[in-house]
């Protein structure tokens, strides 16, 4: 029970907003997933049973690749927001500063997008 509180507690202390966005996020990369396994799993199943779990397990790869990095994008600039939005209530001309890091967090779910397409290119 003390854990569970533990992780209510650590959850409470993260921006909501950036939780929300990384969550909109990992729904998409969920759907990145399921549509093709429903259009083209089947299909290739039915035909090639080989290829067609070969090419699940790649719409699989390709989705938690996606969701997996926007997670961890969400996560950090839940902390680098909040970091950067007290830096500058204390030092407004640091601005380009703050806004560097959270291009470089946020340049997670673009590298776990581009992965995805790489993996979904090789099918």
């Amino acid at each position: 029970m003390n854990s569970f509180k533990s992780i209510i507690k650590h959850l409470k202390t993260l921006n909501t907003g950036f939780i929300v966005a990384a969550s909109l996020l990992v729904l998409i990369g969920i759907l990145v997933l399921v549509i093709p396994l429903t259009l083209f799993g089947a299909e290739e199943a039915a035909t090639e049973a080989v290829r067609g779990q070969s090419a699940g397990f790649a719409f699989l790869a390709a989705g938690l690749s996606i969701s997996v990095s926007v997670i961890g994008a969400g996560i950090a600039l839940s902390r680098i927001g909040a970091a950067a939005m007290a830096a500058l209530a204390e030092k407004p001309e640091i601005m380009g500063s703050a806004i560097v890091f959270a291009g470089l967090a946020e340049g997670l779910s673009i590298w776990g997008l581009i992965v995805a397409v790489l993996i979904l290119g090789k099918i």
